[in-house]
């Protein structure tokens, strides 16, 4: 099967599974958003956006660098890797979620809201846990490029899911507990379900002699890994800080409500971000292949290919939206949520854009660029807090996302203009030296 053919059916395998996790995703704010009141919605619009940050600083620290250094390894040596660190991923998961635990309790500014039990804290953080242990396989089985597998995990995921939603929603027991609830323990259901595939993938059955080779293989890679994962959690802190910032700036000078109105907006374009996701986990680890083998010519194709495929993906997605948001609104959204238009038509220009420029920053990332998306993101933090400040008190909740799209216009610049040739050109200095 030639490159393009493999890329085009991984890619395809990657958009449904991540579709399927996208509707699942898009059932639970329909029914929050039609079965709890506003104030609660809004705040599971911050908790979502808190437990975001938490899996991307995970993913930053481990299966980001993990997947750049990963393809330029083979055999028993990357299943050992693989093996290593499924370990920490296990350590900084339960720690980030303990902290987790503690913030969302004990920091009144983390959510702007007063009415929460000490249960919700505690199933928000097992749902942390169980989710980063899931999310580590499904980078294992990206890496060994055993989509299949992945597709698998998540439909027993899916269902598991479907069937406690469907389970609370007739037992008029839904809440934020029971949802948090349901989605840890779908997630720990599922991890265990799917281990012998995660076994397939990072058992080694070598002699002694081999085990310290690989070993010392290990600890050569693993100063790569760890440098990368410095250098990425910092950037994914200021990356999130830029995207996500308006969730708590809004919440702070408009309320809660505000922030619902702007998550029910955004919840109607989720399936654009999570397809774009679902690209990047097929295409980082391609073109991680394609730099080291520094076939740059290829990696030009790739990246015409995938922003086409995605626009266009974007583009469609967003007209039929359009067409559709009026029955939307009059059958599926709750009266609360009533004249989102403004606010879907805005989000939908900053998906356009953004889409292009992930495109940029994951070849980045795969590039081992996480300094300088770093320093990136923190002049990005810096635009979208100076903007936010004049535009949210003036124009409300369009200011947010009006902030947000000024700052993905000057990433896509910077990142396309700038970034990517100058790391091209200092790969092609470091041959001729």
């Amino acid at each position: 099967m030639s490159f393009y053919k493999k890329f085009l059916s991984s890619s395809i395998l990657s958009v449904i599974d991540q579709g399927m996790l996208s509707a699942l995703n898009f059932v639970i704010g329909i029914l929050l958003m039609n079965l709890v009141a506003k104030d609660d919605y809004g705040l599971y619009g911050q908790l979502y956006a808190g437990g975001l940050l938490v899996g991307l600083i995970v993913d930053s620290w481990i299966a980001g660098p993990l997947t750049t250094v990963a393809p330029s390894v083979q055999g028993d040596t990357r299943k050992s890797l693989l093996r290593h660190y499924w370990y920490k991923q296990v350590f900084w998961t339960l720690a980030i979620g303990s902290l987790a635990f503690v913030i969302v309790e004990f920091v009144p500014a983390a959510t702007h809201y007063s009415n929460k039990s000490w249960l919700l804290g505690a199933v928000f953080a097992t749902y942390l846990f169980g989710n980063g242990i899931r999310e580590y396989g499904r980078t294992v089985g990206f890496i060994q490029s055993d989509i299949i597998s992945v597709l698998r995990q998540d439909i027993l995921y899916v269902s598991l899911v479907a069937i406690g939603l469907a389970s609370l929603y007739f037992s008029k027991n839904f809440d934020l507990v029971t949802v948090f609830s349901l989605l840890a323990a779908s997630s720990l259901l599922c991890t265990l379900a799917s281990r012998q595939h995660f076994l397939a993938h990072t058992s080694t059955d070598v002699e002694a002699h081999a085990e310290e080779e690989i070993r010392q293989a290990i600890n050569a890679h693993q100063e790569t890994i760890s440098g990368h994962g410095r250098w990425a959690v910092s950037g994914v802190i200021v990356g999130w800080l830029s995207n996500y910032s308006y969730v708590y700036l809004s919440g702070a000078w408009l309320g809660v409500v505000a922030i619902a109105d702007l998550n029910a907006s955004r919840l109607m374009l989720m399936p654009i971000p999570l397809a774009v996701a679902a690209w990047s986990r097929v295409a980082r680890p391609e073109a991680s292949r394609l730099m080291a083998k520094k076939d740059w010519h290829g990696l030009k194709r790739l990246t015409l290919f995938s922003i086409a495929g995605i626009e266009l993906v974007v583009l469609a997605y967003v007209a039929l939206l359009l067409l559709a948001l009026p029955w939307l609104e009059s059958h599926v959204i709750s009266a609360k949520y009533s004249g989102l238009d403004p606010l879907v038509m805005m989000w939908g220009a900053y998906f356009a854009i953004n889409a292009a420029r992930w495109v940029g920053t994951s070849w980045l990332s795969s590039g081992g660029a996480y300094k300088q998306m770093f320093f990136l993101g923190s002049v990005t933090l810096a635009m979208v807090l100076l903007i936010t400040y004049f535009s949210i008190p003036r124009m409300g909740a369009p200011g947010a996302i009006l902030a947000l799209i000024v700052v993905e216009v000057f990433e896509l610049i910077v990142v396309w203009r700038f970034i990517l040739p100058r790391l091209q050109k200092q790969v092609h200095l470091q041959d001729a030296a």
